[in-house]
């Protein structure tokens, strides 16, 4: 596995001794562009945050969430904005996570534990100077001298009260009832508990009983229609008179039998009328679907008391009572309002959940549990909740303009404007319209939960989030999802008018300097920044002076990206592409209302002549000096490294490639190297290694660009900008390798 013994001879010749670290005070001839130094330090928590009255609570492990609510994720996360999203959002303690999730909360979950800082070393997707937790950890902030609430109970399965066994969680709908007989219990439905329903099923002489909906109480000798879940999740709801036990869920049943007898499914139906959703309405009213609601939460805030309830009775009430929406659930409520509370909407999983007949009528559907079939009167915009969205594939694809700071009305007003029926806002500042859903954009999967920015002009409304919009749709006075017109007014509650002085952004015609052109709209960070040197957001950024700023730092490239951010390069990285039109690239520039700046994930690019891929770097496996071979890309960490402490860091500045690596350390006398973080050339003993014990990796995992490369003082030191993977370091042993050339890569710091 070692070479021969003639390098250490050679090593030993020179004065040098392989085996001893003091190795580095006597290198003093291997090549011009060599130092020796340790490895820059990593990222550090913001103690204290910059907003008065916060402070660093430490490092925690991250298990059943920490924090419970989730802020944002993704490219904009460091300390200070998760802080200020929490902040805006009314909580007390705000954590960053994996670099790029920032969490939101007013307790913190009683079994999260302190954790030492070094667990917490992932630099932030904005910040990269900043650490943002780690894998299951989370760099954890507060605001002092706040009370925080108490944690929730923990919530379980009960086992089984006297003599009953739980069965698991069943299946159930209205109209197919899985347990056939609903039983009254002591004190109602609110002082629901498991054992009050088993008794009450027990003295009924029953031998099966279920607990639904937190209040439900059912009971049989054998079961029908519903059959077991797979697993426990769909029993989720505590009883209303126990917060510490299941009580089923919506469509779901805690099932408990009488001394462990087993349930036995009957094969005769129960006789039902299948409702059905077709309801003629009146004049000026939609069918807006299925949404989701919660005793908490209302979707719609005003309940009407309505015996035998219809569609048709529910939309009178709430029309005579002067509301535009109505909502009817779990087969006899009626709702009204004037637009959707509590960032309720459309359910992700569409109709499937109003599943219940109304009252009054068989054959029409009412809802189901957690579940509104909701209507709305035109002419009005009307809330669809929270819908998907991605950067380069836009679900609604042209950019509302608007002047100052985003709210609801505004994005509605320039929607409207200019003539969309649907209108989105999304990551606080950002309005899009479209008269259709593209690319692919619908109801988002985990709900209304990713929808939880509060816009920039108003923190009481909701302005989408990250990869999520909150969604809006215009019908007009004939109840039809139509084109609105100018004159319309946006909402039932607000009369906003598009800004006067609002600009149409274009594709500016200006006096560029001698030599650079326009280069069209560029899609990035779809697989990394494609212009690597971003300069400081201004506030006066325009074209004019982001190409200055790149020239003068002699650059080929300039791309104004998102309003005030600017980034120079010599090459389009990352396998960059343009966009499909121009026209997506339509905000306007933070320094001039006149010029387009990009947009969010979209660079106009400007060169002085047509940009040009950078090649990829890739591994160089083949061709490598002696003897070495390539050993495959690996985990690394300061203290533990994989070449050993007896070895040694050589680090180029200049002149870092797997072949400059493995001779000197070949010359050496070393039978292990190893490339890392652009410049750093390590060597030591293969030995080492199976010590070190370090984490196999994939090859894309080493993908920093070596410093012998024409490419390398155009990129970042800390690889690609907005993803950070930990340590890795190229092992080779004996037979090792390196990295080097224009198009070879020197692992990652």
């Amino acid at each position: 596995m070692g070479r021969s013994r003639s390098g250490y001879r050679r090593a030993r010749a020179a004065g040098l001794n392989p085996q001893n670290s003091s190795v580095e005070n006597k290198l003093v001839n291997v090549s011009e562009g060599l130092s020796l130094q340790k490895r820059q330090d990593t990222p550090q928590p913001l103690n204290p945050p910059d907003f008065a009255g916060w402070g660093y609570m430490g490092c925690y492990s991250q298990s059943s969430r920490t924090l419970a609510i989730e802020g944002h994720f993704g490219e904009h996360v460091d300390d200070d904005n998760c802080v200020y999203q929490c902040i805006q959002l009314g909580y007390i303690f705000a954590g960053v996570e994996y670099s790029g999730q920032c969490y939101c909360g007013n307790y913190v979950n009683p079994i999260a534990t302190q954790e030492p800082e070094t667990d917490c070393y992932m630099p932030c997707t904005k910040t990269p100077t900043e650490a943002c937790g780690g894998p299951n950890r989370m760099n954890l902030y507060y605001l002092i001298g706040a009370t925080p609430a108490t944690p929730p109970a923990t919530v379980s399965t009960n086992p089984g009260p006297d003599g009953w066994v739980s069965e698991g969680c069943y299946s159930d709908s209205v109209a197919y009832r899985t347990l056939a007989n609903e039983v009254a219990t002591a004190g109602g439905s609110s002082a629901m508990t498991v054992g009050l329903c088993v008794a009450a099923c027990q003295s009924a002489g029953y031998v099966l009983a279920g607990v639904e909906y937190g209040g439900q109480c059912y009971c049989d000798n054998t079961y029908i229609n519903g059959g077991p879940f797979s697993t426990l999740s769909n029993c989720n709801m505590a009883c209303n008179g126990n917060s510490t036990e299941y009580c089923g869920g919506p469509g779901a049943m805690n099932l408990y039998s009488y001394q462990g007898v087993t349930p036995v499914s009957s094969s005769t139906p129960t006789s039902t009328v299948t409702p059905v959703t077709s309801i003629p309405l009146p004049s000026a009213w939609a069918t807006l679907g299925c949404y989701t609601d919660s005793d908490a939460a209302r979707a719609l805030s005003n309940e009407l008391n309505i015996p035998s309830l219809t569609v048709e009775k529910c939309i009178a009430g709430c029309s005579a009572a002067g509301y535009i929406i109505a909502g009817v659930e779990y087969g006899g409520e009626c709702y009204c309002d004037n637009e959707f509370q509590n960032n309720q909407g459309q359910a992700p999983d569409g109709s499937a959940g109003c599943n219940m007949a109304c009252d009054g009528n068989a054959g029409e559907t009412c809802g189901g549990a957690g579940r509104l079939n909701a209507y709305a009167a035109g002419p009005a915009w009307i809330g669809l909740g929270c819908y998907t969205d991605q950067v380069y594939e836009r679900t609604l694809t042209t950019v509302g303009s608007y002047s100052g700071s985003l709210t609801i009305e505004k994005c509605l007003a320039s929607c409207q404007a200019a003539g969309f029926v649907y209108a989105g806002m999304e990551y606080h500042d950002e309005c899009h319209c479209g008269n259709e859903f593209s690319n692919g954009g619908t109801v988002a999967p985990d709900g209304n939960v990713g929808c939880s920015y509060t816009c920039d002009g108003d923190v009481t409304e909701i302005c989408g989030g990250n990869s999520r919009l909150s969604m809006y749709e215009y019908i007009d006075a004939a109840g039809v999802v139509a084109v609105p017109s100018a004159s319309t007014s946006p909402t039932a509650s607000a009369t906003p008018t598009a800004s006067s002085s609002t600009p149409s952004p274009t594709t500016p015609a200006i006096t560029l300097p001698t030599g650079w052109s326009y280069s069209g709209c560029w899609v990035d960070g779809v697989q990394g920044r494609i212009l690597a040197n971003q300069q400081p957001d201004s506030a006066t950024n325009t074209i004019e002076t982001c190409i200055a700023t790149c020239s003068g730092l002699g650059y080929s490239i300039a791309g104004l990206e998102y309003s005030s951010q600017c980034f120079c390069d010599n090459y389009i990285e990352n396998a960059g592409t343009l966009s499909s039109a121009d026209s997506n690239c339509a905000m306007t520039c933070s320094g001039n209302s006149g010029e387009i700046c990009g947009g969010p994930g979209l660079l106009s690019i400007y060169s002085t002549s047509p940009p040009q891929l950078a090649v990829v770097p890739t591994i160089k496996k083949t061709g490598l000096p002696e003897t070495w071979a390539y050993q495959g890309c690996y985990s690394d960490a300061i203290g533990n490294r994989d070449t050993g402490s007896s070895g040694v860091e050589l680090d180029f500045s200049t002149l870092n490639t797997a072949e400059y690596c493995l001779n000197q350390c070949y010359s050496l006398g070393y039978n292990a190297a190893g490339t890392e973080y652009s410049s750093q050339c390590f060597c030591g003993d293969i030995a080492a290694l199976a010590t070190a014990n370090p984490t196999l990796l994939s090859d894309s995992q080493c993908n920093m660009v070596c410093t012998d490369s024409p490419k390398f003082p155009k990129l970042n030191m800390g690889g690609i900008p907005d993803t950070y993977l930990g340590s890795r370091v190229e092992i080779l042993h004996f037979e090792l390798y390196g990295d080097a050339k224009p198009t070879e890569r020197c692992g990652q710091g």
